[in-house]
């Protein structure tokens, strides 16, 4: 039986496209015959990866012989054997409401209705499992919850270190300046940029030493290019990159003030890499911080308080080395190695399930 892992949209720069190709290398090297489908990115995911991908849709996909186990990355197979929640738009549109929700939370509701009765599910953290149970019924017990890894190669103490230097001088700021970071991929509004602002309008006030980094999207905002602290040149926009390490490297405190994430890579990656991270339980990443975290993470993302946070954490250099080690030595075991293997044991107990 052939194990199909299929996206409509597939995008490697994306954090789902990241864990479907590492399932599907994973699933190989285990012995299984694994593909990868999608309706949309087949051959830019060849060019990226030299993967190939077969082009399907979601209807092509509900028709193929049972020799498939689909496992769905895209709330789009109901019927499929196994499915994977990688964003939620019914949780996300309490925290960010927005006027064009409608049609993914309608789209969601249709899948979780129709949805096989006997097909577990797995969340990327306990807060999305706690809403899948909350907005759709769901037995608890049916759904598994593994942590996206993060890749170990590219974050991690020693490569942080080689390449901080050369990072802080192609942005201009001193070794010896304090330097807060938001590291996105783009979605300023979901990920909070306006709160970063406040937050960092605040830490400016006290410490005016400090410098701020943005990095996401193309460009900032238009209505953020005109913001005192961006006029001053005291914060800094980078697009967002393929490989961010070198921006988390120069970093000394890694600010994200996400309104709502489902998990949130990158802060895994500040973890792994010994950033000291300030942000809040709205955020599933915040789950795999050490128990070290627990007096430094907010109930929510209000920018008074992550602020506050951070300046006493810029003025801590213990503390901040403090988290910075347990944040390492925690981040061991959520690695892209331990992410492939937690979630091929489960889609191949499903696929013995139902020999």
């Amino acid at each position: 039986m052939t194990i199909l892992l299929y996206r409509p949209s597939l995008d490697v720069a994306s954090g789902a496209g990241q864990l479907m190709l590492m399932q599907l290398r994973a699933l190989r090297a285990a012995g299984e015959s694994a593909e990868i489908g999608c309706e949309r990115g087949a051959l830019r995911f060849l060019l990226r990866t030299g993967t190939r991908v077969r082009r399907l849709s979601a209807a092509n996909v509900r028709a193929l012989r049972p020799d498939r186990l689909v496992v769905d990355h895209g709330l789009c197979v109901p019927d499929a054997a196994l499915v994977f929640v990688h964003n939620l738009a019914t949780e996300a549109s309490v925290h960010v409401p927005r006027a064009n929700w409608g049609a993914q939370i309608e789209a969601e509701r249709a899948f979780f209705r129709d949805l096989r009765a006997d097909a577990p599910l797995v969340a990327n953290s306990r807060l999305v499992k706690d809403a899948l149970v909350a907005r759709f019924g769901l037995a608890p017990e049916r759904i598994v919850v593994h942590h996206p890894g993060f890749r170990a190669e590219l974050f991690n103490p020693r490569r942080a270190a080689a390449l901080r230097a050369g990072a802080r001088r192609e942005l201009g700021v001193a070794p010896d300046a304090p330097l807060v970071g938001l590291i996105t991929s783009g979605d300023f509004e979901k990920r909070g940029l306006d709160l970063f602002l406040e937050g960092a309008v605040r830490i400016a006030a006290a410490r005016p030493d400090a410098r701020f980094l943005v990095v996401g999207s193309k460009s900032l905002p238009s209505a953020v290019r005109g913001h005192e602290l961006v006029a001053s040149g005291r914060l800094l926009h980078r697009p967002k990159r393929r490989d961010p390490a070198p921006w988390f490297a120069a970093l000394d405190l890694f600010l994200y003030p996400a309104r709502f994430e489902e998990f949130g890579m990158v802060v895994a990656e500040a973890q792994a890499v010994g950033l000291p991270v300030v942000t809040s339980r709205a955020v599933g990443a915040a789950e795999l911080l050490p128990p070290v975290y627990e007096r430094w993470l907010s109930a929510r993302p209000v920018a008074a308080e992550l602020a506050e946070r951070a300046l006493e954490l810029l003025g801590d250099e213990q503390a901040r080395r403090e988290l910075a080690s347990a944040g390492v030595a925690a981040a061991e075991a959520h690695d892209e190695r331990a992410y492939a293997a937690a979630t091929v044991a489960t889609i191949r107990a499903q696929k013995r399930r139902l020999r």
